[in-house]
């Protein structure tokens, strides 16, 4: 989730690191290619719960590239809910506190649980 936070904040501060090409293993750039494809699934899973949107387009070499990458709606409110440091930190306080990874809470239960958080530090529950 640590990056799925880093992805949409960058993303929504145009940094352009996201616009980015994949290229194949055996082109000997295996840890660059390694932390790409990282990158590329954690978009692309991002894409379907409909909180980014992109462009990417597959080459015949194994190639790919990813371009245009912008927040949605989803995307923007649940960033609104995790960009404050003091929020995700607590945020993951409180799944540690009752003995969870913060990387293996649904979504939607994460979204909930920074929402929460959110509104406790405003004073409004």
């Amino acid at each position: 989730m640590e990056l799925v936070r880093k992805l949409l904040i960058d993303t929504a501060d145009n940094v352009s690191e996201y616009n980015l090409i994949i290229i194949p293993d055996n082109q000997g750039q295996v840890e660059q290619a390694e932390r790409d494809k990282l990158i590329k699934y954690h978009l692309e899973i991002m894409r379907q719960n409909h909180l980014l949107d992109f462009e990417a387009h597959d080459y015949l070499d194994g190639s790919c590239s990813i371009i245009n990458v912008q927040l949605t709606w989803a995307g923007q409110d649940y960033l609104s809910n995790i960009e404050d440091d003091t929020i995700w930190s607590k945020t993951k306080s409180v799944a540690q506190e009752k003995g969870l990874e913060i990387a293996k809470l649904s979504f939607d239960l994460l979204k909930n649980l920074a929402a929460q958080q959110a509104k406790q530090l405003l004073g409004i529950e």
